[in-house]
């Protein structure tokens, strides 16, 4: 996306989000960088440690920064989130809790147990944006028959999870990080009892559509096409084929790129609704309206935000190729300060993912749905 003046109201497409082309960019956009950053590892051998911080810095960190833009930056959410917004950042007490008892007990078990929850909650966190968008245009296409909310939310759910689970229980590294033998036993059944599942589901939410058109329904273009792109990722992704190609490291990555831009361009039309439309007095909400007059400023604020956050852990070795700066001060349990570091750096991706889980549930917030203009639908 490019820099835009605010002196012009974002338009709204029956159907689309916002528009036809910014929607495209947001999906077909967003898998075509998580293709790319994927071909250009598997495909051209490309650093994965490289791939990784180019993510990092231009899409993660930012979308991290994204959700503040939009809470503590926000004078008016300040005042009315006030409590949601001081009790979320205990999710940065999580890890150093999850390290001391390790310390205390003498075993690593509980620190390693959180590690492998925060990344089954980071992935988890995907599926979820991924269902709220295509609950979205399931609004602003008027999609409300019983049966088609069951398929697609059937076919999100098995579309997304059943790979993910089957790639968990077969791939080395992610056996190793879930405590699991080296080599696969009755696993390998279930991981194929979980691709079938994926194949069924798909299956069936093609017979819908091809249903709905024979019955004159119409199809719901924006959510077919979200649905076809996440879920084609995740099976391209996941497979064992191209799976046992890419560095571990790669997986969030790709995985999480789609996530970001999508998230960049619903927080951006928002900002520009919420601060920028007709008749807003921006000085009641503080620095938000600033931080959102370009898309260029608010692009530099979320890199600003997480080259500071990220030197934190990248000053302790936290982050790949930050190694060469760890202090090795063992604290117990054979955990040094980096994991201590670590898990408080932990702490950015938690309290992202429960901050956005409470502010963009758009049937119990009038003012969330007006500013995403879903009343136009």
């Amino acid at each position: 996306m490019n820099a835009v003046s605010v002196s012009t109201a974002v338009p709204v497409r029956a159907g689309w989000l916002v528009d036809r082309r910014h929607d495209l960019l947001s999906t077909v956009g967003g898998v075509g960088v998580s293709l790319l950053l994927l071909g250009l590892h598997a495909g051209m051998g490309v650093s994965g440690l490289l791939l990784w911080w180019v993510w990092v810095l231009t899409l993660d960190g930012p979308h991290i920064f994204a959700t503040l833009s939009r809470t503590y930056l926000d004078r008016r959410e300040r005042s009315v989130r006030r409590g949601l917004l001081l009790g979320s950042l205990g999710w940065f007490a999580a890890g150093p809790l999850f390290f001391g008892l390790s310390v205390l007990l003498g075993r690593r078990l509980p620190f390693d147990v959180f590690l492998a929850l925060t990344s089954l909650w980071a992935y988890w966190h995907v599926v979820r944006q991924h269902y709220g968008v295509m609950t979205l245009y399931q609004r602003k296409n008027g999609d409300t028959h019983p049966l088609d909310r069951r398929v697609d939310s059937l076919t999100l759910y098995v579309g997304l999870v059943a790979p993910f689970v089957a790639f968990a229980l077969t791939h080395p590294v992610a056996r190793r990080i879930l405590g699991l033998s080296p080599e696969p036993g009755p696993e390998a059944l279930v991981a194929r009892a979980c691709w079938t599942a994926t194949l069924v589901v798909v299956a069936l939410f093609a017979a819908r559509q091809l249903q709905r058109w024979r019955a004159g329904l119409g199809i719901n273009t924006p959510k077919v096409l979200l649905l076809g792109a996440a879920l084609g990722l995740s099976a391209l992704l996941f497979h064992p084929a191209v799976a046992s190609r890419l560095e571990f490291i790669m997986f969030a990555t790709v995985v999480t790129a789609m996530h970001n831009i999508q998230y960049h361009g619903i927080v951006w039309f928002y900002h520009r609704n919420r601060y920028h439309g007709p008749g807003v007095d921006r000085a009641e909400f503080g620095l938000a309206p600033r931080i959102s007059q370009r898309f260029l400023i608010y692009a530099a604020c979320g890199v600003a935000f997480t080259l500071l956050y990220r030197a934190l852990g990248c000053g302790f070795g936290v982050h790949p190729g930050c190694g060469t700066f760890d202090t090795k001060l063992m604290l117990g349990a054979g955990l040094s300060l980096r994991d201590l570091v670590s898990g408080f750096i932990w702490g950015f991706a938690l309290h992202h993912y429960y901050l956005d889980q409470k502010i963009w549930r758009v049937s119990r917030d009038a003012g969330l749905k007006r500013d995403l203009k879903l009343s136009a639908a």
